[in-house]
């Protein structure tokens, strides 16, 4: 129904509650602090709430170190950051049609980073083959770059739902927080 952005008590992203009864629960059992509602409302016998759309937990959670989610260029990642448009021919391009590609080729000694990785229909990653985009006489649209804030959490979202998507960004805009440490 609604998911739950989860901060951690230094404001840094910790998790996204898939059901709204897991984020109602954190804020009933004092475990975290909603700096943020959805109109929504539900009821018990006893008592109304207002369904959580961002928590802040009261104590540091401890979470396991993981790969930084968002310095690996997948697919969705380099999608979602060039607006699902070629960055050659600016064609554009479906999770099935698009491919990355990369601007200084794997072979030559590119990184796989989100700093060397485009999206590209598939006729402009074939002509543009084992070259730089200026070897094959081709010009890059933009280049590329890490994720905004907002590609972040449109890259958190499996499924994009503008109300959660709005209700969070508005949130952090107006209390002026960043999700990743810099």
């Amino acid at each position: 129904m609604t998911r739950c952005l989860v901060l951690n008590a230094s404001y840094e992203y910790l998790s996204i509650t898939e059901r709204w009864i897991d984020a109602l629960s954190l804020v009933i059992a004092g475990k975290a602090t909603p700096i943020e509602h959805y109109p929504d409302v539900v009821r018990s016998a006893r008592a109304s709430f207002q369904l959580p759309a961002v928590v802040v937990m009261r104590h540091q959670v401890r979470a396991t170190r993981r790969r930084r989610v968002f310095d690996s260029p997948t697919r969705k990642a380099v999608f979602i950051r060039d607006g699902f448009a070629c960055q050659y021919c600016g064609t554009r391009l479906s999770m099935n049609t698009g491919t990355r590609d990369h601007v200084l080729p794997r072979s030559r000694g590119g990184p796989d980073t989100l700093a060397n990785v485009v999206a590209a229909c598939r006729s402009c990653n074939a002509r543009k083959d084992n070259c730089t985009p200026q070897e094959a006489g081709m010009v890059l649209r933009t280049q590329p770059r890490s994720l905004t804030e907002d590609e972040k959490i449109q890259c958190l979202l499996k499924t994009v739902r503008a109300k959660e998507r709005s209700t969070w960004l508005d949130c952090l805009r107006r209390t002026g927080i960043t999700l990743w440490a810099a």
